[in-house]
């Protein structure tokens, strides 16, 4: 694996407990360092860390407090 791979692996503590977890994609991460970009996008997938997932959780939250205040009129 390429040095500045590792780095970016090893500054992560959710990179490297993912690839603790899943710790297949380091021999695709060996083999191939441009599959760093879907090893992120399936990282994010898991933990829930892209926009969409992001703004869903706040639509979430929002629609919650709303229910709150409603119920405490």
């Amino acid at each position: 694996m390429e040095f500045y791979l590792q780095n970016k692996l090893r500054e992560d503590k959710k990179f490297k407990r993912y690839l603790e977890e899943n710790s297949a994609f380091i021999k695709y991460l060996n083999r191939n360092p441009e599959y760093y970009k879907e090893f992120m996008k399936i990282m994010k997938e898991k933990y829930k860390e892209r926009a969409t997932d992001k703004l869903s959780d706040a639509i979430n939250t929002v629609e919650i407090v709303s229910s709150i205040i409603d119920t405490l009129k």
